[in-house]
C-alpha cells in the first residue's frame, strides 16, 4: 500500500513520525466499520480494508483483491452502473450516495451505497479512486416493504371503493322501490291504521338510507376520492332547499325553524352546492333532533377574503353559518370527541335518539374540504350553536331591482307582526325594514288588539298560526270583526300540518308555510298592495297549489326493474307529464326513432345496453338529424363521484340518484324545462 501522491499534501515530517503517521492511519483503514477501497479506473483493486472484505463475503482483503481482477464484471449486478459510476466521479470528481446492487462472493446480493472521489497524480492525471461503502440492504428491505405495503393499501382502498360502489348499487335498487311505492301509497285513501304502517316503513326506509349514505359518504372521504366540485348555484336556494327539508320534522315537533340571512352575502357563489346542503341538513337535523322544544335558528353571513385569488379564478368570500337551539345541550366531558366517528355525546343518545354517529365528523370534514372549519359551543340544558364556514367564489351579479307599482307601494307602508317568537320577530322587523316599510311587533293576539283597538292602523298584518292563548286563527277572527279584507289584508305564518287544520281559510288573503322565504314574503306583500280586488288570486298567493298542471312535453322512462318503473312513471305522471316506459337502452334507443321525446330519465345499468351507451347513441343519432335531441337524466343507485362524471362524459344532462323521492323527480324536470326554455330564447 503506498499513499506517495498525497504526500505532497503533509506538512514536512521526520521519517520517525511519518512512520508513526502512516501507521495510525492504516490503522484507522484496518478497523473501520464502513467498506474502505483504492481502485484503479480500469477496475483492479489497489486497497481494500477487512470491513469492505466481510461485506462481499471474504475472509480477508487478500482474498478479495485476489478473486476480483475487475470490478465491473465481479461485482455490479448491472454492468450499466460501473459506466454512470465512472461518468460521475470524472465529470464532478466524486460521487456521494451512490446506490446499487453487488454480487457477494456467495451469489447474494446486496445494496450499497458507495461515496468516492478521484484522487491525481503530480501529471493532473486520475491514478485511483478511493472512498467508502455502506451496506443499506436492511434499509433498502423496509423501503420495499413500505412501497409493496403502500401499493397494497392503494389496492385495498380501490377494491373498498368498488365493493361500496356495489353494495350501493345493490341496496339503494331496492330501496328505491319501498320508498317510492310508499310515498305513492300515502297520496292515496287509507285507514288510520293503514297510513300508521306506511308512514312506519316510510321512516324506516328513510333511516336507512340515511345510515347508507352517511358510511358511503365517510368511506370515500377516508379513502380521498370525494373532490368538491365548482359550479355556479344561487346561495338562497341552496340554504331554503335545506330548511325545506326538514320543516316537516321541526313540525312535528312544535319547534320554530327560523333562518336568517346578512346583508352582503352573495346571491351567487361558485362552489360545491351538493355538499354545503348536505352540512346545512346535517346540522339542522342534528339541532331538531336534539331539541324538543323552542327554536332552531340558522344564520348566514359573509366575509370577504382579501388575499389574492390563483390566476383565472373569481375573488373569494368565506359564508359563515350558525345552527342556534335550544336542545338538550352537550356536557364538556362530551364536547372532546364529539367529532369522531362513530360517536355521539353519550351511549343513552345513540339510543334514544339515533344515527350512525358520522354526520358531524362528515360534516366538519365536507367543511375543511371546502377551505372552512367547524366549532361548537354549548350548555347542558340550555342548548348548542354549531358554526361552520365554507369558502366560495363570489359571482359578480347585479343587485336585484323590483320595478313594480307593487313594490314601489310597499316604501312606507305599515306592517303589524304578531308573533310569540322573539327571533322571528326580529327577523321579520329586519326583513320589513330592509323593503322600507313601517313595521311594529308584537308578541301575542291580545297585545295586537288592543293596538288596533287604540286607533293604531296598519296595511298588512302578518300572524304566526302557533301562539299561546290565541292562535294565529283566533286573533284573525277577531280582527275580521272590524277591519274587512280590503281594509287589513292578513298573512298567516304556518306549519304544513297547522295549514291542513284551517277550517276558515277565508280569512287569510296569504298563507306561507314556515320558515318564511323573503323573496315569497315579499312577492307577496307586493300582490296585495297592488291587487287587492283579486282576492281569490291573492287568497292562493304563496300557497302550494292543488291539482297537478299538465304539461305538453313528452317524457321517457328507461329503466330494467319492474318496480323502480312503476314507481318513476307514476311520479312523473302525478307531476303533470305523459310518460312512456322502456325496458332497457335498446327499447330507449328504438322509442326516440320512432316518435318525439322532450326529456328521458336514463337507467344507468340495464341489460342489451345500458344507460350510457343508450345517451352516446341517441346524441350521434339526434346529432345526425341536426339537433341537439332530449334531456337526458341519469337515474342510478351509483353515487361515487366517477359515476356522475361517467353520466356527464356519455351526455347526460341531469343526474338523480336512488332511491328518489317525488320532489327529486320534480327538481330534474323543472330544471329540464327551464333549460328548455332558456335554449328557445336563445334560438329565437
Amino acid at each position: 500500500m503506498t499513499f506517495d501522491d498525497d504526500k505532497r499534501h503533509l506538512p514536512t515530517l521526520s521519517a520517525s513520525d511519518m512512520t508513526k503517521l502512516l501507521e495510525r492511519y492504516s490503522s484507522i483503514v484496518e478497523n473501520a466499520i464502513e467498506g474502505i477501497f483504492q481502485s484503479t479506473p480500469d477496475g483492479h483493486y489497489l486497497l481494500v480494508n477487512p470491513a469492505l472484505a466481510h461485506m462481499y463475503g471474504y475472509a480477508s482483503p487478500d482474498e478479495l483483491m485476489g478473486s476480483v481482477r475487475d470490478i465491473s464484471k465481479s461485482i455490479y449486478v448491472d454492468d450499466a452502473m460501473r459506466l454512470k459510476f465512472k461518468q460521475l466521479i470524472e465529470r464532478d470528481g466524486f460521487v456521494n450516495g451512490l446506490e446499487y446492487q453487488v454480487y457477494r462472493k456467495d451469489g447474494d446480493i446486496i445494496w450499497i451505497s458507495e461515496q468516492a472521489r478521484v484522487v491525481r497524480g503530480a501529471d493532473g492525471q486520475v491514478a485511483y479512486y478511493e472512498g467508502f461503502i455502506q451496506n443499506i440492504t436492511a434499509r433498502k428491505l423496509i423501503e420495499t416493504e413500505l412501497v409493496a405495503a403502500k401499493e397494497a393499501a392503494v389496492a385495498a382502498s380501490v377494491a373498498k371503493s368498488q365493493f361500496l360502489a356495489v353494495m350501493s348499487h345493490e341496496i339503494r335498487t331496492p330501496m328505491n322501490g319501498v320508498i317510492g311505492m310508499t310515498s305513492i301509497l300515502l297520496d292515496t285513501q287509507l285507514t288510520a291504521e293503514q297510513r300508521d304502517c306506511v308512514e312506519t316503513i316510510r321512516q324506516s326506509g328513510d333511516a336507512l338510507l340515511s345510515v347508507i349514505n352517511d358510511i358511503l359518504d365517510f368511506s370515500k372521504i377516508e379513502s380521498g376520492r370525494l373532490t368538491p366540485e365548482n359550479e355556479e348555484f344561487n346561495v338562497l336556494e341552496c340554504v331554503e332547499g335545506a330548511l325545506d327539508i326538514l320543516a316537516p320534522k321541526a313540525d312535528e315537533k312544535g319547534l320554530d325553524l327560523l333562518y336568517e340571512i346578512a346583508a352582503g352575502v352573495p346571491p351567487l357563489a361558485k362552489g360545491d352546492e351538493t355538499r354545503l346542503r348536505q352540512i346545512l341538513v346535517n346540522m339542522l337535523g342534528n339541532a331538531i333532533k336534539f331539541t324538543a322544544k323552542g327554536e332552531v335558528v340558522l344564520t348566514l353571513s359573509s366575509q370577504p377574503i382579501t388575499e389574492p385569488a390563483a390566476e383565472g379564478a373569481l375573488d373569494r368570500v368565506r359564508l359563515l353559518f350558525s345552527v342556534r337551539d335550544t336542545g338538550i345541550g352537550i356536557s364538556p366531558a362530551a364536547m372532546g370527541h364529539l367529532f369522531q366517528s362513530f360517536s355521539q355525546a353519550d351511549a343513552s343518545t345513540t339510543r334514544r335518539f339515533g344515527g350512525s354517529g358520522l354526520g358531524l365528523v362528515i360534516s366538519k370534514r365536507l367543511a375543511e374540504l371546502m377551505n372552512g372549519d367547524m366549532s361548537v359551543e354549548s350548555e347542558v340544558g340550555v342548548g348548542s350553536t354549531f358554526r361552520f364556514s365554507v369558502v366560495v367564489e363570489n359571482v359578480p351579479v347585479k343587485p336585484r331591482h323590483y320595478h313594480s307599482a307593487g313594490y314601489l307601494s310597499l316604501v312606507g307602508k305599515r306592517l303589524l307582526i304578531v308573533d310569540d317568537n322573539e327571533t322571528n320577530r326580529r327577523i321579520l322587523l329586519r326583513l320589513a325594514q330592509g323593503w322600507n316599510m313601517l313595521a311594529h311587533a308584537v308578541d301575542s293576539g291580545p297585545a295586537a288588539l288592543a293596538l288596533l283597538d287604540s286607533g293604531a292602523r296598519f296595511d298588512f298584518a302578518i300572524l304566526d298560526m302557533q301562539m299561546p292563548d290565541m292562535d294565529g286563527v283566533m286573533l284573525g277572527q277577531a280582527i275580521r270583526r272590524n277591519f274587512n279584507a280590503d281594509v287589513l289584508p292578513l298573512v298567516l305564518l304556518s306549519s304544513q300540518g297547522e295549514r291542513a287544520h284551517i277550517t276558515d281559510k277565508s280569512l287569510f288573503a296569504v298563507s306561507l308555510i314556515k320558515p318564511a322565504k323573503p323573496g315569497l314574503l315579499l312577492d307577496s306583500l307586493a300582490k296585495l298592495c297592488t291587487a287587492r280586488a283579486e282576492k281569490a288570486s291573492l287568497a292562493a298567493g304563496g300557497a302550494a297549489q292543488t291539482g297537478n298542471p299538465i304539461h305538453s312535453e313528452r317524457v321517457l322512462l328507461a329503466d330494467d326493474n319492474a318496480i323502480n318503473q312503476k314507481v318513476a312513471v307514476t311520479m312523473i305522471s302525478k307531476l303533470g307529464y305523459r310518460a312512456d316506459p322502456a325496458a332497457n337502452g335498446l327499447e330507449a334507443l328504438a322509442a326516440v326513432k320512432r316518435q318525439h321525446y322532450d326529456f328521458i330519465f336514463m337507467d344507468v345499468q340495464m341489460p342489451e345496453m345500458d344507460g350510457l351507451e343508450a345517451t352516446r347513441q341517441i346524441r350521434a343519432y339526434s346529432a345526425a338529424q341536426g339537433k341537439r335531441g332530449p334531456w337526458i337524466i341519469a337515474l342510478t343507485a351509483n353515487a361515487m363521484q366517477d359515476d356522475r362524471d361517467l353520466c356527464f362524459a356519455a351526455g347526460m344532462d341531469d343526474y338523480v340518484t336512488k332511491p328518489f323521492k317525488q320532489p327529486d323527480i320534480a327538481g330534474a324536470l323543472d330544471r329540464a324545462r327551464a333549460a328548455k326554455l332558456s335554449a328557445n330564447m336563445k334560438s329565437g
